[in-house]
């Protein structure tokens, strides 16, 4: 079974994205997105570059798939209000082969958010489906961790943040898979909680170096570039057979691509 997490930049790297996609289809079995727009009106582009229609575009790359859109925020394109309806969050995308038992999604972050201008704790999600294989309940966790501030240390809503994610997961029977933009560097206390419930780092275990393109990169001097935002746990019950971060411009972070047995 394949796994694909990547926080997709709102398709702002549009065709690079979706080559990486379709390439990527026949292989993974499910895709873990993050940072998906979604409006009934096509062509539109948000302030800051990423395509509010970009939604439509993913799921017919994946007509084999069964998807699933989690809404965070409405009408807010993460800087601000659009005039024009917009949904942001997450997607699930699981290849329709997978007899999926249950999905859902719940806040994580900023659910006393009360609209553009009030506060930079936007709402963000844990989003999940539950499934069998083999005789073997899993779940897969797809989280976008709180942004701001843009340091990625700890914070009272990080720490929060974590809290509710660990509630959730000790809630989880069999194999449990966490993985997206968690928007922290490895050493933060925060990312600790997480694996003092014995679920494996496999940033940590595989020896990672970066989890940011080039794209993300250039945006900032040499010496004040993140490495890090996204990581991928796995309980102990998990057989990985691979776990790589492939080097590829498609977004300003990079896809991690989980192999298990």
């Amino acid at each position: 079974m394949k796994i694909v997490f990547l926080n997709i930049w709102g398709g702002k790297v549009y065709a690079p994205l979706m080559d990486f996609v379709r390439a990527s289809a026949p292989d993974t079995d499910i895709f873990c997105l993050q940072e998906i727009f979604d409006t009934p009106e096509r062509g539109r582009v948000v302030g800051w570059g990423g395509r509010a229609d970009i939604w439509q575009d993913v799921r017919a790359a994946l007509p084999g798939f069964e998807s699933h859109h989690a809404v965070a925020v409405r009408d807010f394109d993460g800087d601000g209000p659009t005039g024009y309806p917009l949904a942001l969050g997450n997607a699930i995308c699981a290849k329709k082969s997978i007899a999926v038992l249950s999905q859902g999604d719940m806040i994580i972050s900023g659910e006393h958010w009360q609209g553009p201008g009030t506060s930079e704790i936007f709402p963000h999600l844990l989003q999940y489906i539950r499934f069998e294989k083999d005789d073997t309940r899993y779940t897969v966790a797809n989280v976008h961790g709180v942004a701001y501030p843009g340091h990625k240390r700890d914070t009272p809503d990080r720490i929060a943040q974590s809290e509710k994610i660990v509630e959730f997961l000790a809630g989880e029977a069999g194999v449990r898979i966490l993985g997206g933009d968690f928007n922290l560097m490895p050493d933060t206390e925060s990312i600790r909680m997480i694996e003092q419930t014995g679920m494996r780092n496999l940033i940590a275990d595989f020896g990672i170096a970066t989890t940011r393109s080039e794209l993300s990169y250039a945006q900032y001097p040499p010496d004040d570039r993140q490495h890090f935002a996204d990581f991928a746990f796995v309980s102990p019950e998990a057989r990985v057979v691979d776990f790589r971060v492939p080097r590829v411009n498609i977004s300003d972070h990079l896809p991690l691509v989980l192999s298990l047995a």
